[in-house]
């Protein structure tokens, strides 16, 4: 998912779109789709918004080995409304990862989660350094969430620290809780309609690395821990 402003880091990168910000001089594009293919993916797809041209422009230079298919929302729809226009492109299952995160989650593993408990989605859960403008997840005994609770702000410690992070495995069938042409998210709109439903939602809990550099502050910690850990990012 790419197709937002990245307003908060406009100051940084200005005309870059967040996905081709620069970490030790490599776009971040660069450090996911490496990451997908250490992980056995075989096909991507990019939902673009804003500055769509210069990530088609920087795909169209590269020989990434890999197919990938770029698609283009004219107005904003969310973090999960693009999902209607790539929908016939769409396997049975698929992860959903954000263009402004950096993660080294292993897929992997996450999708033996997913599959062993039977589940409808799968959210990759972690212990967040600034839940206040996070989604909160309460879960039970067996990892299913029962509830999720939206950048609650300073109301944060009645909930627990324990937050997504932008990284999803979904069912095709997540469509039916999508609808067209409407700006739609996630955790805010799709996945509590889901929880009502009694789909099956479980967190997977993982101590694996993973951030986003949607603020100075937090892109600044990413370029710290890749410099810091160079020698497993080499491209």
């Amino acid at each position: 998912m790419a197709g937002g402003k990245g307003t908060r880091l406009q100051p940084v990168i200005h005309t870059t779109p967040k996905l081709l910000a620069l970490i030790n001089k490599i776009p971040l594009l660069d450090y996911i789709i490496n990451h997908l293919k250490k992980n056995g993916c075989t096909n991507i797809i990019i939902c673009t918004g804003y500055l769509s041209e210069k990530i088609q422009n920087h795909i169209s230079q590269r020989n990434y080995g890999i197919k990938i298919r770029l698609s283009k929302e004219n107005s904003s729809l969310g973090t999960a409304g693009s999902l209607n226009l790539i929908k016939d492109f769409l396997e049975d299952e698929f992860f959903i990862l954000y263009g402004d995160v950096f993660t080294t989650i292993s897929l992997s593993k996450m999708l033996k989660f997913h599959r062993q408990k039977k589940a409808d989605a799968t959210l990759a859960l972690h212990i967040s350094d600034h839940p206040q403008d996070s989604t909160i997840v309460k879960i039970d005994k067996n990892k299913k969430i029962i509830n999720l609770v939206e950048k609650p702000g300073e109301t944060w410690g009645r909930y627990g620290n324990l937050t997504t992070t932008p990284l999803y495995i979904l069912k095709k069938n997540v469509i039916e809780f999508i609808l067209e042409n409407k700006e739609i998210d996630f955790a805010k709109d799709v996945f509590p309609q889901m929880i009502k439903k009694n789909k099956k939602l479980f967190g997977y809990i993982t101590k694996e690395y993973s951030k986003d550099i949607g603020t100075p502050e937090r892109y600044q910690k990413v370029q710290k821990y890749i410099k810091s850990h160079q020698k497993d990012f080499l491209l």
